[in-house]
């Protein structure tokens, strides 16, 4: 059975809103928390939580302009917190010398997500390279002060569909053994992409291993389907990142050839702000999170359920059909009973909740903040009798 109740109290306040008082940064003033991929979906998030809680945060990026972009948006009122810290190429070897050098902890997040490239190897370069990168350069660069490094992995690195029962119950335990295989004899983009998140992360516990005794935490963050308001935005909705994409193509009525997107992986989610809520908490606790894998999950909604869920608060629109009530188990949209399902018991613990934000929440404050950034972009509505 599901949890039920959400006591989860996390909620990203806005960050173009330089009118409310800022809280006294305390004792995190003097720390530095290196957040590689900055401007992404989730590390901008992770960004904007530091920042609120009073950190300074080094972010990199492959590009200058990223910094420009942050600090007119989602980081805006924070410039004096924030730094930035171009890296080209995150697989180069010292690429992240210079960007981790005094810092307390670092937070990679820095692996696109690309469902575009054409080959496995396309996939695994990045992924493994960047995790070692930033490891070497945390180990020889950083300086005695660091404590903690996390590392954002995947459910798909832990979910294994072609070895394990289609009811398994997955938890930090399991690992995605047969994906590398699978994806290398029939190519998949988004199989191959799983596979290179399980290597990546084995890649990283393996250096681990080799390289102990270490003098900071080492955690990785393994969340399923991202969704939830970003605070980092493109300039046009059709830049969103892969998992918030589908949601604005239902939302506007623009689902190519009027198709219900295909679920991403087995459909599991889990709001942004509780994953960037994660990654925060292990720099904060690195005796308890040295070691540890974290899925961060909170039920299944294949994109259907937002369709049902927008169809039905939104009835003056005209929202995408499909097969309601498919794939998912209704309002709790919670894990099928004959399905696979993972477990955040330790996440839920850790964090010290019985349920992360709930679905019908990251999706209305998903369109919410789709209209306050592009007001009446989306057109779809029903035309009145």
């Amino acid at each position: 059975m599901p949890p039920t109740t959400d006591t989860s109290t996390n909620a990203t306040a806005n960050a173009d809103d330089d009118s409310k008082a800022k809280p006294d940064p305390g004792p995190n003033r003097d720390k530095i928390v290196l957040v590689t991929g900055i401007n992404g979906y989730i590390a901008s998030h992770i960004g904007l939580q530091l920042l609120e809680k009073g950190y300074r945060v080094r972010g990199t990026s492959r590009s200058a302009s990223a910094r420009d972009h942050l600090l007119t948006g989602a980081f805006k009122g924070h410039a004096a917190q924030y730094e930035h810290v171009v890296v080209p190429d995150i697989t180069a070897k010292g690429a992240f010398d210079d960007a981790v050098r005094g810092v307390h902890a670092v937070i990679h997040t820095a692996s696109p997500v690309d469902f575009t490239l054409q080959s496995v190897d396309a996939f695994f370069a990045p992924a493994i390279g960047g995790n070692l990168s930033i490891l070497e350069s945390a180990r020889t660069a950083a300086g005695p002060q660091l404590t903690s490094l996390v590392a954002t992995s995947s459910i798909a690195a832990i979910v294994d569909r072609w070895r394990l029962p289609p009811t398994h119950a997955y938890t930090e335990h399991d690992w995605n053994e047969s994906g590398e295989r699978v994806a290398r004899a029939e190519f998949s983009a988004p199989v191959a992409y799983g596979a290179s998140k399980s290597a990546a992360e084995r890649a990283l516990w393996e250096w681990r291993a080799a390289n102990k005794p270490l003098a900071f935490a080492v955690a990785a963050i393994n969340p399923a389907v991202v969704t939830g308001p970003p605070v980092s935005w493109p300039e046009t909705p059709e830049g969103l990142n892969t998992t918030l994409l589908p949601i604005w193509r239902i939302w506007s009525g623009t689902c190519p050839n009027g198709q219900m997107p295909p679920p991403i992986g087995g459909a599991g989610y889990i709001d942004v702000r509780d994953v960037a809520r994660m990654h925060v908490w292990c720099v904060e606790h690195p005796d308890r999170s040295d070691g540890q894998r974290y899925i961060l999950s909170n039920g299944k909604a294949p994109p259907q359920a937002a369709a049902d869920l927008l169809r039905e608060r939104f009835p003056e629109r005209d929202i995408i059909v499909g097969e309601p009530g498919k794939g998912y188990t209704g309002a709790n949209y919670w894990f099928p009973g004959d399905e696979a399902s993972t477990v955040a018991t330790k996440a839920y613990e850790a964090l010290g909740v019985t349920r992360f934000i709930p679905y019908d929440r990251s999706i209305l404050d998903t369109v919410a903040a789709f209209e306050e950034r592009w007001p009446g972009v989306a057109q779809n509505f029903k035309a009145k009798n």
